[in-house]
């Protein structure tokens, strides 16, 4: 006689679930690494150099499994490949660069023509975003944030250190990854362009996400930006 006992199931689910947490662990180590810090659930690369010792193989095994694992009745399928794109979320890489698109001489013209003399402390007098295709975006493609930074150095301050970061945010809301780059190309006054560019990974579900993107200056926030993304697969 077959004799089960009636925590057996919840004992599997609880060992599976703490299983799977652990390998998750395992799978998504941010650190820091020349000036990129990510966050959260994000790994980051500037320049082609990885950040992170994070495993996009392992994470989205992760995801699949525990997708899998969660879902209900003929819905682990389906949880299983949504499990796998979040999974994947966790080991984008972001490349990130910025250069200077118009010289300090025209930016304090302009500047002094609007406020009748030159800032005392380091100001940015203008950050905006935007995102390319700025439409509707395929999973498993490329995707660009582009920002436009206008810079002042005070006639009375050090050179300032910008750091500008990333954070995406699913359909409901729920942060799925952030990450923060130095901007040292950022290094006079003048007006600077920077490029975020990643690749959604296959698999994450469709629904309008939303993109945010933030400055700072020694440490401080200067400006916010938020930028709806539909997703596609």
């Amino acid at each position: 006689m077959n004799t089960r006992m009636p925590c057996a199931k919840s004992f599997s689910l609880f060992g599976a679930s703490l299983g799977l947490a652990l390998v998750a662990g395992c799978a998504q180590m941010p650190v820091n690494n020349g000036g990129a810090q990510s966050r959260g659930d994000a790994s980051a690369s500037a320049d082609g150099q990885q950040a992170g010792t994070c495993n996009p193989a392992l994470a989205g095994t992760v995801g699949a499994l525990a997708g899998a694992l969660f879902g209900k009745g003929n819905g682990h399928l389906v949880g299983a490949a949504v499990g796998a794109g979040i999974g994947a979320l966790a080991c984008m890489a972001y490349n990130y660069r910025a250069h200077k698109v118009r010289d300090a001489q025209s930016v304090e013209a302009d500047y002094t023509r609007q406020h009748g003399s030159l800032p005392a402390t380091n100001t940015v007098s203008s950050y905006a975003s935007s995102m390319q295709p700025s439409g509707t975006v395929k999973t498993g493609s490329p995707v660009e944030m582009q920002s436009t930074v206008v810079v002042l150095n005070g006639t009375r301050d050090v050179q300032p250190q910008l750091a500008e970061t990333l954070t995406l945010f699913s359909p409901d809301g729920k942060q799925l990854s952030t990450v923060t780059k130095q901007a040292s190309d950022i290094n006079g006054t003048g007006e600077y362009r920077t490029n975020f560019s990643f690749n959604l990974p296959k698999g994450i579900k469709d629904g309008r996400y939303v993109v945010r993107s933030s400055l700072s200056m020694n440490g401080k926030p200067v400006g916010t930006n938020e930028m709806p993304m539909l997703v596609v697969g």
